[in-house]
């Protein structure tokens, strides 16, 4: 048995996009909880430190502007805010590529979101594999986001920041993350509230004055989106003289996927200019190719099909390079996903719908020199085994990779990790894979034999 290196991918699911069938309000409302004996605060003008500040108030007019700071947990490149519902706290997860909130009955742990939510009729939902389906829409019960203490403002009376009726689907596959029970949606800043949300400081600032960051963003690399089913898509450059179409969507881990028919297009309009001198030289920034799938959003994995695995000379945004990044292609939409706040902060400004980056390295360009990718399990079904909630098998696996060589195989089943049953995918994303820790897969192949597999996890 061969020990190894696996690094583990799987996409965080999301709901891009929804269209209605029942008619609800989609809007929600925003109001600070204080202290028990509140008092006003007038500030004449917004801190210029926009790293902590709390709430102010514009004098002279009928607009009144808040800005609040929100602690934010990082991990594993997804976004999570702490929220109290009904003096119990929750975890929620931030994702710019679903439209409004999720809501999953059928959680990791027994959650009273769902028998405290109103129903308001159904829609027919479009994942980020262009999946559609029809789901049930609730409006969750109020939830309470503490806010960071502001230490240069102590007379600030403002410690939550609660947001009612907001809407949520109900979305019958459970969460493929065990962390967390709800994911509020792109609809939170869509509806009018600028962001600025810093990973390296563990903040996310929020606003509905559309200028407060505007110093920052003259500073940073600024990109214009357009709505697409109410997310937004901005353009990239992944080759020289090409440009991509992309979500911005932070439920998404990896920092680049592309999709694959737009791969094919760059490829071919790139082979017809090489001998022009004009071509990116794509071919050469492809490693490989596979055939399989690897994408899963919320109505489940993308169909098999060939997909390549590039390292790009640079990804460019704006005019910031990332340089030296592996990436592959999927059937879905292309993404820019959270792995991004990994080198910077970023500014979501809805009034101009503009997204900027603000590097952590005050430079144009950065080395990523991110790992090859080895191997993505996914949910799917079996005609050899009967498990009530379908099995997890090996959905893409690249030939060249460390994985291939210890005897993973596209199409094998888990059976057993370290002796425990995995029965559903479920079971295979609450298993703690611990770092550096050998750990022994029971396997069944495409043929219907067993097999052993042990290796060392990178959770």
């Amino acid at each position: 048995m061969k020990r190894l290196l696996i690094c583990l991918f799987t996409n965080i699911c999301c709901i891009c996009v929804f269209a209605q069938m029942q008619r609800y309000n989609p809007n929600f409302q925003i109001r600070h909880i204080g202290s028990s004996n509140p008092q006003p605060v007038n500030i004449t003008q917004p801190p210029k430190n926009n790293t902590l500040f709390s709430l102010w108030e514009k004098l002279g007019g009928e607009t009144t502007y808040f800005c609040d700071t929100i602690p934010i947990e990082i991990e594993d490149n997804q976004i999570y805010v702490r929220v109290l519902i009904d003096g119990q706290s929750y975890r929620f997860n931030i994702d710019t590529g679903s439209s409004q909130g999720m809501l999953f009955p059928n959680a990791h742990r027994p959650s009273a979101i769902h028998q405290l939510s109103t129903p308001l009729g159904n829609i027919v939902s479009r994942d980020a594999n262009y999946h559609l389906d029809t789901v049930r829409v609730v409006q969750l019960p109020p939830f309470r986001i503490p806010l960071l203490n502001n230490a240069q403002h102590p007379t600030l009376n403002t410690q939550e920041l609660e947001i009612s009726h907001y809407v949520a689907s109900l979305m019958p596959r459970p969460a493929l993350n065990n962390k967390y029970d709800a994911i509020i949606g792109f609809d939170l800043f869509n509806r009018g509230l600028c962001a600025k949300i810093d990973a390296g400081q563990g903040i996310m600032i929020l606003t509905n004055n559309r200028r407060a960051f505007q110093e920052e963003e003259r500073q940073g690399y600024t990109v214009k989106y357009k709505l697409k089913w109410f997310v937004p898509y901005l353009l990239v450059s992944p080759f020289v003289r090409h440009t991509d179409e992309a979500l911005f969507d932070l439920g998404s881990q990896q920092l680049y996927t592309m999709n694959k028919q737009s791969y094919d297009q760059h490829l071919e309009d790139d082979l017809s200019k090489l001998n022009k001198n004009l071509g990116a030289d794509i071919q050469r920034q492809t490693e490989g190719h596979a055939f399989g799938q690897l994408a899963i959003a919320g109505h489940g994995a993308e169909k098999k099909d060939e997909v390549a695995f590039l390292r790009l000379d640079r990804l460019k945004f704006a005019d910031f390079a990332f340089r030296d990044l592996r990436a592959i292609t999927t059937q879905g939409a292309s993404r820019i996903g959270a792995e991004i706040l990994n080198y910077g902060a970023i500014i979501i400004n809805p009034f101009r719908r503009q997204i900027s980056f603000l590097p952590y390295n005050n430079t144009d360009n950065i080395e990523v020199s991110n790992k090859p990718f080895q191997v993505a399990f996914v949910p799917t079904s079996s005609q050899r085994l009967s498990f009530p909630h379908g099995v997890v098998a090996v959905g893409l696996i690249w030939e060249k990779s460390e994985v291939y060589k210890a005897g993973m195989r596209q199409g094998d089943i888990i059976l057993q990790i370290d002796q425990l049953p995995i029965l559903s995918f479920r079971d295979f994303t609450q298993f703690r894979f611990v770092r550096g820790e050998s750990h022994r897969f029971r396997m069944l192949d495409s043929n219907g034999k067993e097999k052993i597999v042990e290796c060392v996890i990178k959770p």
